[in-house]
C-alpha cells in the first residue's frame, strides 16, 4: 500500500497490484477511478487510484462504485488502452510520482500519480513516457502538460497532511485491507468536511459584514424619519417670519411661537433658494420623511431577521460534525442561502458545462467536437472553441461545425486532419454521395452571418481536403471517446 507522507515511506512495490491483469476501469468521482484487477493466485482485487487534493494514495479499495451512464474523456481512454494489460511493478519517477504500468500487445503504458497536494494528478503515459492524457491539467509555472510532449514530472510539490495511516504489510490480509480503506476513506471526508465548513463560513461572514453595514445605514435613516416632525416646525415658523427672509441667507433665528417658553431656534436655509423655497423645501422633507417611515421600518425588520438566519446558519455550520450532517444542513437551506453558499459551477471545458455535443480523440491524442444541429453547430464553433482551434466544414453544403483543440498552436497531423474531416464530411447533408470536399481552417477566421440563424458563418484563409467516406469509415476515428455534457 502507498502512504503518501514522505519520500522514505513511498514503496516502490505495491503488494498485490503487480502481475495482475486489468479487467475494468470505473471513474468514481471528478479526482478518483477504480482498477480491477484479477491474478490467479489472489483472484479479482479493486485498486483505487485517487488524486484526491488532501489524501492521493494508490490502495486497495472494496468500493464498488460504477463511472456515470456516459464515462468521462479520462476513463474512456484507460478502458480503450489498459483492459487486457498485464500490471508490472510500479516505479518511481520522483519524489512523490508513483507510475504503474501495463503492458497490453508488447506495448507498456505508464498510469501515473502525481501526488502534489490540490495539483495532484493522474496522467497516461506512452511507452516512450510522452504524455497521451491527464486527469486535470492544473496551471504550473514552467509545465506545460500537452499531449505528444514528454512528461515533466513537477517543479515543486506542494505539501500534503502528516497523519496518513499506516500502511498494511500482508495485502492478503483482507480485514485488514478492508480497516486501511476505511481509515482512509473517513479522513478523507474529514479533510473535506473541514475545508468545505471553511469555505462555508468565509461566505457566511462576508454576507453578515454586507448585512451589518446595511443595518447601520438603516438606523441612520430611520433616525432621520424621527426628525420629520422638526422639518415640518421649522416650516411653520418660517411661514410666520417670511417678512425676515432676505437674499444670501445661511439661517434664520426665530422665537418659537408653538413652545410656550417662546425659545430661539435657528433654522437652516439655502442662500440660493427665495423664501418660498427655503419654506417648501422644509414642508417636502416633512412629507418625505412621513411617507418613509414605515418603509424603512419594514427594511429594517427584515435586516434583522436575515442577520438572525445567517447568525443561526453560522452557528450550525460550525456545529458540522460529519458528511451527513452537511448533507441535512444543505437539504433545509433556503433559495437565497443557496444562491449564496453554493458557488457555481465551472466545467473542464469553456462553454461546455451545459452542452452536449458530440466528443472524440484522434488517433493523435487531439479533443475533436461536432455540432449535428444549429445550436450545436453555434455552441461548438462559438463557445468550445478558441481562436487557433481548427474548423471544419462541408464545402457549401449544411452540416455539422467540427472543431479540432490544439492547444500548441501551429498545423495538425494529417491523420488527425482527416479524421475531423471525415466527421464533417459524415455529419453533412450529402455524406450519401460518399466523396466530399470538406473545408477547414482556423477558428479565429470564422465569423457570425450578421442577423442569420445560429450556425450560418462566414469564414476565410482555408484549406480544402478530399474526403472518401465509404473508403474511410472503417479507419477513421477508432478511440471514440463519448460525449460531453
Amino acid at each position: 500500500m502507498l502512504r503518501p507522507k514522505s519520500p522514505s515511506l513511498l514503496a516502490p512495490e505495491i503488494p498485490g497490484l503487480s502481475g495482475g491483469i486489468v479487467r475494468d476501469i470505473h471513474q468514481t468521482s471528478s479526482d478518483e477511478l477504480t482498477v480491477e484487477t484479477y491474478a490467479p493466485e489472489s483472484g479479482a482485487a479493486l485498486w483505487l487510484f485517487s488524486a484526491n487534493r488532501d489524501y492521493p494514495r494508490i490502495v486497495r479499495t472494496f468500493a464498488r462504485a460504477r463511472s456515470p451512464a456516459r464515462p468521462p474523456v479520462f476513463c474512456q481512454w484507460l478502458r480503450t488502452r489498459l483492459i487486457g494489460g498485464i500490471v508490472g511493478r510500479p516505479l518511481l519517477f520522483q519524489e512523490r510520482v508513483m507510475a504503474v504500468p501495463a503492458t497490453k500487445a508488447g506495448e507498456t503504458l505508464w498510469l501515473v500519480l502525481e501526488q502534489n497536494g490540490p495539483d495532484s494528478n493522474l496522467l497516461l503515459l506512452d511507452g516512450a513516457k510522452r504524455l497521451l492524457i491527464a486527469l486535470h491539467r492544473p496551471s504550473q509555472p514552467g509545465r506545460r502538460l500537452t499531449p505528444g510532449d514528454p512528461y515533466r514530472p513537477p517543479q515543486r510539490l506542494k505539501s500534503l497532511p502528516q497523519d496518513a495511516p499506516e500502511q498494511t504489510a500482508d495485502p492478503h490480509n483482507l480485514a485488514a485491507a478492508r480497516d486501511l480503506d476505511q481509515i482512509w476513506r473517513r479522513m478523507e471526508q474529514q479533510a473535506h468536511l473541514q475545508r468545505k465548513r471553511g469555505e462555508l463560513l468565509r461566505r457566511v461572514r462576508s454576507r453578515l459584514k454586507r448585512l451589518a453595514r446595511r443595518l447601520a445605514k438603516q438606523r441612520v435613516d430611520l433616525a432621520n424619519t424621527r426628525d420629520a416632525g422638526r422639518h415640518k416646525h421649522w416650516g411653520d415658523l418660517l411661514k410666520i417670519n417670511r417678512h425676515r427672509l432676505g437674499a444670501n441667507q445661511r439661517s434664520l433665528r426665530v422665537i418659537d411661537e408653538f413652545d410656550p417658553q417662546r425659545p430661539e431656534v435657528e433654522i437652516p436655509l439655502d442662500p440660493q433658494a427665495t423664501p418660498s423655497a427655503n419654506m417648501e423645501r422644509h414642508f417636502h422633507r416633512y412629507r418625505k420623511l412621513l411617507l418613509a417611515a414605515p418603509h424603512v421600518e419594514r427594511r429594517l425588520s427584515q435586516t434583522r431577521a436575515e442577520l438572525k438566519m445567517w447568525r443561526a446558519t453560522e452557528a450550525a455550520i460550525r456545529a458540522l460534525a460529519s458528511p451527513d450532517d452537511l448533507h441535512r444542513l444543505e437539504d433545509g437551506w433556503s433559495k437565497e442561502q443557496r444562491a449564496e453558499l453554493r458557488p457555481p459551477t465551472a466545467g473542464g471545458l469553456r462553454g461546455t458545462a451545459q452542452l452536449s455535443v458530440m466528443t472524440r480523440l484522434s488517433s493523435d491524442g487531439y479533443l475533436i467536437f461536432a455540432g449535428r444541429n444549429k445550436k450545436e453547430n453555434d455552441r461548438v464553433t462559438f463557445r468550445i472553441a478558441n481562436g487557433r482551434d481548427w474548423w471544419f466544414h462541408a464545402q457549401g453544403i449544411p452540416g455539422a461545425h467540427v472543431i479540432v483543440r490544439n492547444p500548441r498552436g501551429g498545423n495538425l497531423p494529417q491523420s488527425t486532419v482527416a479524421e475531423a474531416a471525415w466527421l464533417a464530411a459524415y455529419y453533412s447533408q450529402r455524406r450519401e454521395e460518399g466523396g466530399l470536399e470538406i473545408d477547414y481552417t482556423q477558428r479565429k477566421y470564422v465569423r457570425k452571418v450578421k442577423g442569420g440563424e445560429p450556425g450560418q458563418v462566414t469564414y476565410s484563409q482555408n484549406r480544402t481536403i478530399r474526403v472518401d467516406l465509404a473508403g474511410a469509415a472503417q479507419r477513421i476515428l477508432h478511440a471514440e471517446v463519448g460525449e460531453s455534457d
